[in-house]
Parts: C-alpha cells; sequence; structure tokens
C-alpha cells in the first residue's frame, strides 16, 4: 500500500546494497524489513546492535503508540533542549563544528540523570590515553 503518489519502494536489496556501500564493517549483518504504519514508508533493522525505529501517527490524534508504547517525547525533549542550549549558551555555531556540538550535547543528555560528579568521573574514566590536539582555525 502506497501513501504517497511520489513514494519510492524500497527494497531489501536496494537497503543491503546502500548499507554495504555506506558501512562496509555491517555488509554481513542480518537486514529485516520493519512492518510500518503513519508516513513512513521503509523501516529496516540492522543486526541485533540496532533498534528498531517504531512510529506515532500525530495525524490520527494518536501520540502514543496503542501496540509498543511508543512517543515522541524524548525526541521532542531533546531537541528542545538542544535548541535552548543553542540559543542560551552559544548563540551561534557553525556548520563546520555542527558535529562537535551535537556529541557534547547527546553525551550531556544521554547523561542527564546523573549528578555532575558522576558524569565528570564517567568522563574522566572515557579518556585515559587520549591526548587532546589542536589544529588551526581557518583563516587565522
Amino acid at each position: 500500500m502506497t501513501l504517497h503518489e511520489d513514494e519510492i519502494d524500497i527494497s531489501d536489496e536496494s537497503v543491503r546494497e546502500l548499507i554495504g556501500s555506506q558501512f562496509p564493517e555491517w555488509a554481513q549483518k542480518q537486514i529485516l524489513r520493519i512492518r510500518s504504519s503513519g508516513t513512513v514508508n521503509a523501516i529496516f533493522r540492522i543486526g541485533e546492535e540496532f533498534a528498531a525505529h517504531q512510529t506515532v501517527n500525530h495525524s490520527d490524534d494518536e501520540y502514543v503508540n496503542p501496540v509498543n508504547g511508543a512517543t515522541t517525547n524524548m525526541a521532542e525533549g531533546f531537541f528542545s533542549q538542544l535548541k535552548r542550549s543553542i540559543d542560551g549558551t552559544h548563540h551561534h555555531i557553525s556548520k563546520e563544528h555542527l558535529p562537535r556540538y551535537l556529541t557534547e550535547f547527546d553525551y550531556r543528555y544521554s547523561t542527564r540523570t546523573m549528578t555532575d560528579t558522576a558524569r565528570m568521573a564517567r568522563l574522566m574514566g572515557q579518556v585515559d590515553g587520549r591526548r587532546l590536539s589542536y589544529k588551526r582555525v581557518k583563516g587565522t
């Protein structure tokens, strides 16, 4: 069943080819199509490490999936906090450093239930044997 006139049919084989070309280390993992609803065209599970995408259908006034309890609350909370962090702390971020900002914010959001002391101890436990190196900023 198609939901949109311009909907593209995505085959299991095309997903396997894309995964193999973009992530060769995952090429041998099992690819499993997940039944989807709402306006999501194709969802696949890749191996055992990657969780399946769950959906809710807001156009039907569904905000909690009745089958699996999925909601968009965590994603909405994450992006709300990210926007406030950028506006309130950084004011502006460059496209060049965007991955660094997102990684740092993801770490803070993922550890938001930890105390500052516990978060710092975890961070220090992850930097052993690593060295920070700085490159010259472009244009200086």
